[in-house]
């Protein structure tokens, strides 16, 4: 419950730089009357209100409640008590003021006034403005009566009153909550999908890698194969022709020996042949001739006949040594022919050994260079294992992202199992109805003390069911004004004794303005005053009014508001 102490203020309004106080602590029905312009709704209606929510009851703006005169050093300073704890609100304009203090300590302002304004609100009076005017303040002005405000500014005000509005303040922040951790679960759901993709994109890469290796490793290893087979079958030839290959060393000598053989042989053909052409010509010379042609002696016949028979035997043994000579040489010749036939064979198998061996040489460097290649290859196997890495890397941290959203899923799950508890249609739910039988009785029983013959319900959704005369229905707008400001009146009474019950929105002060001045009839200005005169135990009762005389004998003190050389003052 909130007690207010005392209000004092200066330059506020038509009030001047001395500061006007408005005490609260008395349990009276105070009359508050003064000529129209004099300041009354500045002193007891926006003066109120700027000190606690930062701006006036009535729809002024802020520069225009700054003494018009002075101009300056506007200050509102209201006191109040919550249990044992007292606060003092100051707010001001030129300068610009808003401190609160606790038991005579600033509390700690933080750096946006939005949220010393909410700590004023939230922690302090637990009550908004809306509020605040519903339970506190009427003014027939600027009052937005309870059953004109919209369905939502309506639950607003009920849930203020019931203190579940920390029910609203705790939808609000699951809702963020859940929002947050919805938002958080997308950010990770396309984080997971990036690494998916990047996932995807390397176990390729790598698959790819790996392809090219083994196609480029086989593709090589096949040619090494294919040399290595082919340096084989050269060998395998080398080898064969070099079998075929004659020995030939003494190749030279042999062929010296040769043609000396020949030259001696062909020497010898020769003497032969001169032999033989000797012995013919002696064997012709005898034939023919039976003397000496020279010295004209006769040749014996015996002698003759020796000689032929000698020359002729000669020359046969010539004959056959001739024979044998020329086969001799013709075998030489051939041997020598042979010989030199074999070499060109032997150098024909050394070129093509030599071929072979260029071929092998040849394959062996284009092994080598192929197992280079290969050792190439296989360095790739560094990049595979870097790569692998890599995926490890992207696969832990999906591991871990799908742990995260695992875990806020769980999170998520509870946000979204509080904002459906804590939303207009679950626990406040509940509780308004445990609470709706309470206040449609109130409401009843303050119509029914304003002689006011109505039977008034409200819905779980605030909507009004009104039966009257044969219980027939009617909406509140299908009333008199006189009869809508009784059902305001009695909606105004029943949300103090709600509070009062309670113990939240309630507090000692009611200021009424110019209520008698308006639709009440006599008869409903008489229960107005019963009902004034109830509540005056609970606090103090300001009626604001024209009516000085016709009323001042119905309050306990009266309290007139003056203006003398422009400036207003209580009196």
């Amino acid at each position: 419950m909130i007690n207010f102490q005392s209000l004092k203020f200066k330059n506020f309004g038509s009030f001047g730089n001395s500061f006007s106080e408005i005490k609260f602590n008395s349990n009276e029905l105070i009359l508050v009357s003064g000529l129209n312009g004099h300041g009354k709704s500045f002193a007891f209606l926006d003066a109120l209100t700027f000190s606690l929510f930062g701006k006036p009851f009535r729809k002024i703006n802020i520069p225009q409640i700054l003494n018009s005169i002075n101009k300056k050093d506007c200050v509102v300073e209201v006191v109040f008590t919550v249990g044992s704890t007292e606060y003092k609100v100051i707010r001001g304009l030129s300068p610009k003021i808003f401190e609160i203090y606790k038991n005579g300590e600033l509390i700690d302002q933080n750096a946006k006034s939005k949220d010393y304004q909410s700590l004023l609100e939230d922690q302090i009076l637990r009550m908004n403005y809306k509020t605040f005017t519903q339970v506190v303040i009427l003014g027939r002005s600027s009052f937005v009566p309870f059953m004109q405000l919209t369905p939502a500014d309506r639950r607003m005000i009920i849930e203020n009153i019931l203190s579940i509005n920390i029910f609203s303040d705790m939808h609000q922040s699951a809702k963020a909550k859940y929002s947050l951790v919805r938002e958080q679960i997308n950010d990770i759901q396309r984080k997971v999908e990036n690494i998916k993709e990047k996932i995807e994109m390397q176990e390729k890469y790598l698959s790819k890698l790996q392809e090219q290796k083994e196609t480029s490793k086989t593709k090589i290893q096949n040619e090494i194969d294919s040399y290595i087979s082919i340096i084989k079958e050269l060998k395998n030839e080398i080898e064969d022709t070099v079998n075929n290959v004659v020995e030939d060393k003494d190749f030279v000598l042999e062929v010296e020996t040769l043609q000396s053989e020949k030259t001696q042989l062909s020497s010898m053909r020769d003497q032969i042949i001169e032999k033989t052409k000797t012995c013919m010509e002696n064997v012709d010379f005898y034939e023919e001739n039976s003397s000496c042609p020279v010295c004209k002696q006769s040749i014996e016949e015996s002698f003759r006949n020796e000689k032929l028979s000698t020359n002729r035997q000669k020359y046969l043994k010539l004959e056959e040594g001739l024979i044998e000579i020329k086969k001799r040489l013709s075998d030489v010749s051939n041997n020598i022919a042979s010989v030199r036939t074999r070499r060109e064979s032997n150098s024909k198998l050394d070129k093509e050994i030599s071929m072979r061996k260029n071929l092998i040489e040849l394959h062996k460097q284009k092994l080598k260079k192929l197992s280079k290649e290969i050792e190439e290859i296989d360095q790739v196997d560094d990049e595979i294992e870097k790569e692998n890495k890599e995926l490890l890397i992207l696969q832990t941290k999906l591991s871990d992202y799908s742990e995260s959203i695992s875990d806020i899923e769980s999170r998520r799950d509870i946000y979204s199992e509080c904002v459906s508890l804590l939303k207009d249609s679950g626990i406040k739910s509940k509780i308004i109805k445990q609470y709706l039988p309470l206040i449609n009785k109130v409401i009843n029983t303050f119509l029914t003390n304003m002689n006011f013959f109505t039977h008034f319900e409200l819905d779980d959704q605030f909507n009004e069911i009104i039966k009257s005369r044969h219980r027939d229905e009617f909406s509140y707008m299908s009333f008199s004004e006189g009869e809508k400001m009784r059902i305001d009146l009695a909606l105004l009474f029943a949300w103090r004794e709600v509070a009062k019950a309670k113990n939240s929105a309630y507090c000692n002060i009611l200021i009424l303005d110019e209520i008698f001045d308006s639709s009440l009839d006599s008869v409903g200005t008489e229960e107005l005053m019963k009902n004034l005169n109830y509540l005056k135990k609970n606090g103090s009762v300001f009626v604001i009014s024209h009516k000085l005389d016709q009323m001042s004998d119905k309050f306990d003190r009266t309290v007139v508001v003056k203006k003398k050389n422009n400036f207003s003052r209580l009196t």
